[in-house]
C-alpha cells in the first residue's frame, strides 16, 4: 500500500484537520486484515462471517491532543450459513455509536447468485434514547404475488410489488451478490437490474449494479456501483479474493477488518 497517494474519489473522505485522518484509518484497517489466514481458520460447513469497521464520511471536528482516539463510529457484522434446504440464513448486527443506532436483522435467501429474499424477515432496532421509542420491531414477508408487506405494532403495511423477472434482495446480502455476479456484470453491455430492500424496510424497485473501474491503491481492487431510484449511490470494492473490502455510501464507509469462512 502507498499512504502518500490519494484514495479513489468514491471513498476519499480525508480531511486534513481531522485526527486520525480517514485515509490513515482506512489503510490501517485493511493492513490488519489477512484474507489467506482468515480463510484457513474456518472449516467446511461453518458460518461465513465478515466484520466491518464503520468510518464516517463527514468531518468530525478539528484534531485534538489525544492521538490514541479512533475515527471509527461502529461495527457491522454479517454472518450467514447455508441450511440443508438450500437457504442462506443471514444475521446482521449494525451498531453506530455516533447516531446511537443499533440494528439486528434476520432474513433468508435462496442459494442463487442474486440471493433472492424468501420466507419472512425481522428487523429489531434500538437507539440510545430512554423513552417509548427506544425499540422498534418490524416483521416482513414476500407474498405469492411478490408484494412486500410489513407488520409494525400490529399494523400491516404494503411497501409495493416487485415486477416479475426482477430479483429482490437485501442490501446486506449484496456483500455476496456482487462477488457472485462479477462475470455477469463485466460481460453485460450496461449493468444488471435488481430490486433492493434497504435495511429490510425500504423497497427500491429500480436499481442497477454495474462495473466502475479497477484501482491499485490502497490495494488492488475492482469497483462496482449500485444506483437506483430513491436509493443513495454506493460503491463496492472487491479485493483479489472476491471479498467486499470497501463499501462506501453517502454517509459512511465500511472497511473489512475480519473474515471467517
Amino acid at each position: 500500500m502507498n499512504d502518500s497517494n490519494p484514495l479513489h474519489w468514491s471513498f476519499d473522505y480525508n480531511y486534513g484537520a481531522q485526527n486520525p485522518q480517514f485515509a490513515q484509518e482506512l489503510i490501517s484497517t485493511l493492513r490488519g486484515y489477512d484474507p489467506e489466514v482468515d480463510a484457513r481458520q474456518t472449516g467446511v460447513g461453518q458460518p461465513v462471517r465478515h466484520v466491518y469497521n464503520i468510518l464516517p464520511n463527514y468531518w468530525r471536528g478539528y484534531s485534538g491532543g489525544d492521538t490514541g482516539q479512533q475515527l471509527s463510529i461502529g461495527t457491522a457484522i454479517i454472518e450467514r450459513s447455508k441450511a440443508n434446504n438450500n437457504l442462506w440464513h443471514y444475521s446482521v448486527e449494525y451498531e453506530n455509536t455516533a447516531s446511537g443506532e443499533n440494528l439486528r436483522m434476520q432474513f433468508r435467501c435462496n442459494d442463487k447468485p442474486y440471493r433472492p429474499l424468501t420466507d419472512s424477515w425481522q428487523v429489531d432496532a434500538h437507539n440510545s434514547g430512554h423513552d417509548a421509542y427506544t425499540r422498534s420491531i418490524c416483521d416482513g414477508h414476500l407474498t405469492v404475488n411478490r408484494e412486500v408487506k410489513f407488520h409494525i405494532n400490529g399494523t400491516e403495511v404494503s411497501a409495493g410489488t416487485v415486477d416479475a423477472g426482477v430479483e429482490l434482495t437485501c442490501d446486506w446480502a449484496l456483500f455476496d451478490v456482487i462477488p457472485a455476479l462479477v462475470q455477469t456484470i463485466q460481460t453485460s453491455d450496461d449493468s444488471v437490474e435488481i430490486a433492493v430492500l434497504e435495511d429490510l424496510e425500504q423497497l427500491r424497485l429500480k436499481s442497477r449494479i454495474g462495473f466502475l473501474e479497477s484501482i491499485e491503491i490502497p490495494i488492488p481492487l475492482n469497483g462496482y456501483y449500485l444506483y437506483g431510484i430513491g436509493l443513495l449511490p454506493s460503491y463496492w470494492w472487491l479485493d483479489a479474493y472476491g471479498n467486499v473490502a470497501i463499501a462506501s455510501s453517502t454517509f459512511e464507509t465500511l472497511v473489512l477488518k475480519e473474515r471467517m469462512g
